[in-house]
């Protein structure tokens, strides 16, 4: 049983993005039960500061209790980053995901964002064109183990939550 809760603050650098939001799910596996809190939920859009680092800061508070017979399928925190390219135009930015902390505390882990490959150059240019770049039919895609080669890292792009 955990003495207290972990505390995370979310703090995310994404190079070029001045403004996003978080769609976000929590996964986790068959033993685990959600007693109390939301399994999904969208946070308010941020700014980036003004700051050296332009972070963006969500100040989204994750109250969860689950229940479990054994610790496979610990708990994770999916994440979806929205935000608006230079059109305006509201676009996928980022996926990534994270295991929960295990014990109560303060924490900072690193969330490394990902973003589907286009197929080809063509592929890529005309989704730019459109303002829809590729997506995930499944938001819950990287909290799965399988597949995700098909993903390319976003350069510099990393999230931290802690202090």
């Amino acid at each position: 049983m955990f003495q207290g809760m972990p505390v995370c603050h979310g703090r995310l650098q994404i190079p070029g993005c001045s403004n996003a939001y978080l769609k976000f799910q929590l996964v986790a596996g068959e033993d685990w039960q959600l007693l109390d809190g939301l399994e999904e939920g969208i946070t308010q859009a941020s700014r980036a500061s003004q700051g050296p680092d332009q972070a963006l800061v969500w100040n989204y508070p994750l109250d969860l209790t689950y229940k479990t017979t054994n610790a496979y399928g610990w708990p994770q925190l999916v994440v979806s980053v929205y935000g608006l390219d230079g059109l305006g135009r509201d676009v996928i930015k980022g996926y990534g995901c994270i295991h929960l902390p295990t014990a109560a505390g303060r924490f900072t882990l690193r969330l490394r964002l990902y973003k589907p490959r286009s197929a080809s150059g063509l592929q890529s240019f005309i989704s730019w064109m459109a303002g829809m770049p590729a997506e995930f039919s499944d938001p819950r895609f990287p909290s799965y183990g399988e597949g995700r080669e098909v993903l390319g890292q976003i350069k510099s792009a990393s999230g931290s939550s802690g202090k």
